[in-house]
């Protein structure tokens, strides 16, 4: 069985770092990782992100990078997925995926995200709450054919979050070929600066970047159509279920 390491900085906010009652997880279950998905239109940044499993008194801090008006060009989403507009969210070719710095496959009873709107740079901390039959889904094991034919054992241990314009942000369970959608969040708090303390005047060069994105695209940014936002684009080879 996997050892869990809880994080020292992260420990010292939480009520001490003693392992209380652990769950019986088998080693073949992958470790979780998070995806970030968004609107090349209107690109985020996430600062800091974590998960906290109460039960077993840990918290694992997740990898951030600053490369998201990268992860969300157009023209590299359009390479790979033709039909794809700038203001839906591309969960195959627009997303990034980032693991955990101490790796565990026990799964947290909450994630906690701390992410930046560029477009108008607004701060959001969002919370989600890893319910049960999530925590059932991922679990599970599950077989996965290949596009190359091959047939594999899988797991859904990816929590793909896809932001939003407004502050909302949807959650899918990724894995075994599939997205299994799961929620759709509203913000926890909307502090006034992000996690690092930086604030809305710090993002004017980010702001005119998007900006710039949107002109070249002959696109535009307010009213946000929303029809265009909440579509959901993903690869042929992957399907898209519901978590009943």
């Amino acid at each position: 069985m996997k050892k869990i390491i809880s994080t020292g900085v992260f420990c010292l906010l939480l009520a001490g770092c003693s392992m209380i009652s652990r769950e019986r997880v088998p080693d073949e279950v992958p470790d979780w990782t998070v995806g970030y998905a968004m609107p090349s239109f209107y690109p985020v940044r996430v600062t800091k992100a974590y998960g906290i499993n109460t039960q077993e008194d840990w918290t694992s801090i997740l990898h951030t990078h600053s490369q998201f008006m990268t992860i969300s060009d157009l023209e590299r989403i359009k390479e790979s997925q033709s039909d794809y507009d700038g203001y839906g969210l591309s969960l195959t070719f627009g997303i990034a995926q980032y693991s955990q710095i101490r790796y565990t496959n026990h799964l947290p009873d909450k994630v906690v995200l701390y992410w930046t709107s560029l477009f108008d740079a607004k701060f959001y901390i969002t919370e989600l709450d890893v319910t049960p039959k999530m925590k059932a889904l991922a679990y599970k094991k599950q077989s996965y054919i290949r596009p190359d034919g091959i047939k594999r054992a899988c797991y859904q241990t990816t929590f793909d979050f896809g932001f939003l314009p407004n502050g909302q942000v949807k959650v899918w369970l990724e894995g075994c070929g599939k997205y299994t959608y799961v929620t759709e969040l509203s913000p926890t708090s909307t502090p006034e600066t992000d996690y690092n303390g930086s604030t809305y005047s710090d993002h004017n060069q980010t702001r005119n970047a998007v900006l710039k994105r949107a002109k070249k695209a002959n696109a535009t940014l307010r009213p946000i159509p929303w029809d265009k936002v909440n579509k959901v684009y993903t690869s042929k080879h992957f399907t898209v279920d519901q978590l009943h």
